[in-house]
């Protein structure tokens, strides 16, 4: 899937740009501000909407890794730019993949 490559990382960003733009389509109001980017075995990388746009500093959004079988967040990184959220992406593919494993724990 991510093989760290300028193609692997450009599909990648693309992902997240994508996801950006659903998110973004989403009404201010709507208390359910995520969406998929992503499941890998048994978890789900989302994106989750930002307190502000980045006025003052505060993260663009932040992406959250969502153990779906224990149904808890295994982790979560604030992005400020949409080329940041590719390694944070990325970490969680690799902690996803070894929840998947038998006694697989986060990394």
């Amino acid at each position: 899937m991510i093989d760290r490559s300028t193609p692997g990382r450009a599909l990648t960003e693309l992902k997240i740009a994508q996801a950006y733009v659903r998110l973004s389509c989403i009404p201010d109001n709507d208390q359910g501000m995520s969406v998929s980017v992503a499941t890998v075995a048994n978890c789900e990388i989302r994106m989750l909407r930002g307190s502000e746009l980045d006025l003052h500093g505060a993260p663009l959004f932040w992406l959250e890794l969502f153990d779906l079988n224990a149904k808890l967040s295994v982790d979560s990184g604030s992005c400020h730019r949409i080329k940041d959220a590719v390694s944070i992406f990325e970490g969680f593919v690799e902690q996803a993949l070894a929840l998947g494993q038998p006694g697989g724990e986060p990394l």
